[in-house]
């Protein structure tokens, strides 16, 4: 296997972000609010504005993984309004021949580094209940568990300042 490694999206990346997006959507469309078929209809201009609001910037960030030069995976982070301390962790997701290796832990390690730079306290995420790999992700990660529904399973991390 070779080497992971792990960065934010930069400006003008459209390409790439939209890429592995639609890698994401197709490969597990049940782990997601969007559907392939709304995104791949998304202007050139709707994926621009997405992919540069989230390479600069305090308030999101887009993060990915590649191995060697192919993006295997993404994690996006986005401030809650009216509550500048708290993120929403989403779009979250690694191609399956690499689910098991360190990707997903590494994408986890820079977005909170970031967050933790950017005054972020705590990190929410909300996974569909089907999705019970995430869910075990998660907590092993440290996140805990806030609430169980039909719709879902909401976890929380606190961010380690300093």
């Amino acid at each position: 296997m070779s080497l992971i490694t792990v960065r934010r999206i930069q400006i003008g990346e459209t390409d790439l972000l939209k890429q592995i997006r639609l890698a994401a959507l197709q490969d597990a469309p049940y782990a997601f609010g969007t559907t392939y078929d709304s995104a791949v209809q998304r202007s050139a201009e709707t994926w621009q504005e997405k992919t540069d609001s989230t390479a600069q910037g305090t308030d999101g960030a887009t993060f990915i993984a590649f191995s060697d030069d192919v993006p295997i995976g993404m994690a996006a982070l986005f401030r809650l309004q009216g509550q500048g301390d708290v993120g929403e962790l989403m779009q979250v997701w690694v191609a399956p021949e690499y689910r098991g290796t360190s990707a997903a832990w590494d994408l986890m390690d820079s977005l909170f580094t970031w967050a933790a730079k950017n005054r972020f306290r705590r990190i929410i995420a909300g996974v569909t209940e089907v999705n019970t790999r995430a869910v075990k992700f998660y907590v092993k990660y440290g996140f805990s568990i806030t609430e169980e529904s039909s719709e879902g399973v909401y976890l929380a991390k606190e961010v380690k300042i300093g």
